[in-house]
């Protein structure tokens, strides 16, 4: 008989919620391990084709279903000039990836105002043709308007993140893209920020980032994505490769590229940060990563780790006292 395999820690508190709802129902313990074992999913294989997911997942709405209306206001809210993009794209995934947009309430009057990212431009523009990201303070009532204030950023970016990450009361900014990592500081909820150069502007294609104190020491830390070490090629773009059996352009398959590895900046306290991703084992390898989810979902007060990644398995790490430990798979 084969050994069987332990189930993870998720399916196991699945299993018990199952059997004691099934108790509670039908008044006997013997009908509560028959309702278990007729709904016991199957284990998560990490080879399994997203297909197989997805139409386990598959649900059919009923017809008097609510149907959500949704209105287009861009102009009328106030972004109508905003551009994500300039010059033509060329079929290279630094030019497909973005662009992104974080909420944050910067000036704390209670409305939440908007970071838009723009994903810049094509590869062969210089940086000064590229669009720039820009910052809107949320008047509160339903319209926006430009902080003049925030530095000319103009970059191939893709994600953005507020976290006050000094302790001022403050919300600031840190913003990622190809090449990109930067840090910018909130003076004083007044619309003006400076960027911070104590975080180091390392190159990489930077996907997105997340604030979470994982070592509880009241300052938050900052974990960074990294999608692929992509290098521009004339001669990759007449290629053509397969993405889940679909051809699809050599330069846009995420597979033609090892993955980045992504990055943990512990901070220090005094306005400074140490990288420990290696030393503390969350670099994600084989990730090509998009996103990332700080969230204690043990309960045992420790932040742990859930990330999201493209063609790849995503990973979820435990954290254990301020150690990482993978329990992805059981």
């Amino acid at each position: 008989m084969p050994a069987r395999v332990p189930l993870s820690p998720r399916r196991r508190r699945l299993r018990w919620t199952l059997a004691l709802v099934a108790v509670v129902a039908f008044g006997g313990v013997t009908a509560g391990l028959l309702v278990y074992r007729g709904a016991r999913p199957a284990l998560y294989r990490p080879d399994e084709k997203p297909a197989d997911i997805t139409s386990d997942l598959a649900r059919t709405l009923p017809a008097d279903a609510p149907k959500p209306r949704w209105q287009d206001v861009t102009r009328e809210a106030g972004f109508g000039q905003f551009r994500t993009f300039n010059g033509t794209r060329t079929s290279q995934l630094p030019e497909d990836m973005g662009p992104g947009v974080a909420w944050g309430d910067f000036n704390a009057d209670g409305h939440e105002d908007v970071f838009l990212v723009s994903a810049g431009g094509s590869l062969s523009l210089p940086t000064g043709a590229l669009a720039p990201c820009e910052l809107f303070e949320n008047l509160g009532q339903g319209t926006f308007r430009k902080v003049s204030g925030f530095p000319e950023t103009r970059i191939r970016g893709m994600g953005a993140s507020w976290g006050d990450y000094d302790g001022d009361g403050h919300l600031d900014l840190v913003v990622t893209g190809y090449n990109t990592l930067l840090l910018f500081h909130n003076e004083g909820g007044t619309g003006t920020f400076v960027r911070d150069t104590r975080l180091p502007d390392a190159n990489g294609f930077w996907s997105s980032a997340s604030w979470g104190d994982y070592d509880r020491d009241g300052h938050l830390d900052l974990y960074v994505c990294a999608y692929v070490e992509y290098v521009a090629n004339d001669a990759d773009r007449e290629k053509i490769s397969l993405q889940i059996g679909t051809a699809v352009p050599y330069t846009l398959n995420p597979a033609s590229y090892p993955p980045g590895k992504n990055l943990l900046f512990h901070n220090n306290g005094d306005g400074t940060f140490t990288e420990v991703a290696s030393l503390l084992g969350v670099t994600n390898p084989e990730g090509r990563s998009l996103g990332a989810l700080w969230h204690d979902f043990d309960d045992d007060g420790w932040l742990d780790l859930y990330v999201a990644n493209d063609v790849s398995d995503n990973v979820l790490f435990r954290n254990v006292a301020g150690k990482f430990v993978d329990v992805s798979h059981p």
